[in-house]
């Protein structure tokens, strides 16, 4: 997000410096960018760096922070209307569109290299989390999941609230892991042979809405 020219000095340093981190992130991982780097492309110094975050880790806690509030405003948006529509016309909401709304910020038609630096921090936490992860993740995710699973138990009311947060879960498993595999292409040419899926986003999406949908309807097993 650029700086709006409106904002005073301070503060558009500040942004210069969070907007370097978001493209640097997206382009070499988050932990694969030196303080130098970052300052270059912002046209700062590290001073400049220091004095707006105190440390690289609260660097990176206000980009994804900014990040994951941004991008799940918009889930929840997409949501709340789905809900709304559903209940004006007096049925349940339908799986599929509450799946495609929750990936869209990654392989919808508007998603770009943000939803997937988006999921690289959600892997992130799950494999190492940490005091920043999880205060991203309490603050900027835990409110949209409970939405979600609500909106989920309204359209496959039969399914337990516990099997739901558990099939939750899992979706973004789902989600992060398909689109955190730098090889999947590779790896479904060779599984495919030369006729393999297309790997563009909107053949991504497809393949994980459908994946997801047939997921969360399946019959809960038995104890």
């Amino acid at each position: 997000m650029a700086a709006p020219r409106s904002l005073p000095p301070d503060r558009i340093t500040r942004q210069k410096i969070i907007d370097s981190a978001l493209k640097l992130y997206a382009q070499n991982g988050i932990d694969g960018v030196p303080v130098r780097a970052l300052t270059t492309d912002a046209g700062v110094n590290v001073a400049a760096v220091h004095y707006h975050f105190g440390s690289t880790e609260a660097l990176a806690e206000a980009v994804f922070g900014e990040l994951s509030e941004r991008l799940n405003a918009q889930r929840v948006m997409a949501l709340d209307a789905i809900t709304a529509g559903a209940a004006q016309a007096a049925r349940k909401p339908a799986v599929g569109a509450i799946v495609r709304a929750f990936v869209a910020p990654y392989v919808g038609p508007e998603a770009s290299t943000e939803g997937r630096l988006l999921a690289q921090l959600i892997l992130k936490h799950r494999l190492s989390p940490s005091p920043m992860t999880e205060r991203v993740v309490g603050k900027h995710f835990d409110p949209m999941a409970k939405k979600f699973v609500a909106a989920l138990l309204q359209a496959l009311p039969e399914v337990p609230a516990g099997v739901m947060a558990m099939r939750y879960m899992l979706m973004v498993s789902t989600v992060v892991l398909s689109l955190s595999d730098r090889g999947r292409a590779q790896r479904l040419q060779r599984l495919a042979g030369k006729k393999a899926a297309s790997e563009d986003l909107q053949t991504m999406e497809a393949a994980l809405v459908d994946f997801i949908v047939g997921g969360l309807r399946a019959p809960v097993s038995g104890p």
